[in-house]
């Protein structure tokens, strides 16, 4: 016969002195789990702020961001990724975004639920020298910035955006004025690996499919948004296998039904032209 388990007892809500205060981290625990439906716990071990914040200064924060467009599960993503934002609400981030960058509210919220870390990234450090820089430097004038722009600007000029954009120049030999003008079509390539991403596909692109780089940028440069490994060697290789050559724009940017039917037209009119020769 089975002997009978006995579990433990859950864990007791931590012990704070005082019986008002106990009271009012209980409803701290509350708001942050029945309102953001958040485990508060590892909140806690994160920013051990929560414990002294006030109740209001949280209920401030969460509508903080509700009033810029964004819902109660969106500020709980943030708050998840940021628990630092619970008790410092994060104003001048999200005056800068919506007034300087500008982006209006249906885009200041796709961006932010993209990259929490825009609300967290500070303003005269991060936030407005990234704009400078692709404003002044890439030139990148469209208002409101495309999604893609937005989401650069948490990322630090000198280590990320200004290395990817010398990186291209030099890599591709094209001149800073087509390097900006692709970034201008592209922005999401300076948020791209160099060495996981730039690299081994610049190098696929000139090595294995023999085209120039520069040329092929300055023509699709949304060729470092797809899989080297899942969608470009791949279709390369069914090419190859054929013998038909194709624009990496069609060759990479239709679904697999496209690709395949694709395919089978180019292999036809290659057979129909070799039969007329």
């Amino acid at each position: 016969m089975l002997a009978r388990t006995r579990l433990p007892p859950p864990p007791p809500f931590p012990h704070v002195a005082g019986g008002g205060a106990g009271v009012e981290f209980r409803r701290k625990l509350h708001f942050i789990s029945s309102e953001l439906h958040l485990d508060p716990f590892p909140l806690l071990a994160i920013n051990p702020v929560l414990r002294s914040a006030p109740l209001p200064l949280l209920r401030d924060s969460l509508r903080l961001l509700t009033s810029h467009g964004l819902t109660t599960r969106d500020a709980a993503r943030v708050f998840s990724a940021f628990p630092s934002l619970l008790t410092s609400p994060p104003d001048e981030p999200l005056r800068f975004l919506s007034a300087d960058a500008p982006l209006p509210p249906p885009l200041l919220r796709s961006a932010v639920v993209r990259s929490p870390r825009l609300l967290a990234a500070s303003v005269p450090g991060t936030l407005r020298p990234a704009l400078l820089f692709l404003r002044r430097r890439v030139l990148l004038r469209r208002e409101p910035l495309p999604l893609a722009a937005a989401l650069l600007l948490a990322f630090s000029v000198e280590r990320t955006l200004l290395p990817k954009l010398l990186f291209l120049r030099d890599a591709t030999g094209l001149p800073d004025s087509a390097v900006c003008a692709v970034l201008r079509r592209a922005p999401a390539i300076l948020s791209y690996g160099i060495e996981t991403n730039l690299t081994p596909k610049l190098q696929f692109l000139a090595e294995r499919m023999g085209r120039d780089p520069a040329a092929e940028l300055a023509e699709f440069p949304h060729y470092f948004a797809f899989s080297l490994e899942g969608r470009i060697k791949p279709r390369y290789g069914a090419l190859r296998e054929r013998g038909i050559e194709m624009p990496l724009k069609d060759m990479l940017t239709s679904n697999d039904d496209e690709f395949r039917e694709r395919l089978v037209n180019a292999t036809l009119s290659d057979a129909k032209a070799k039969s007329v020769s």
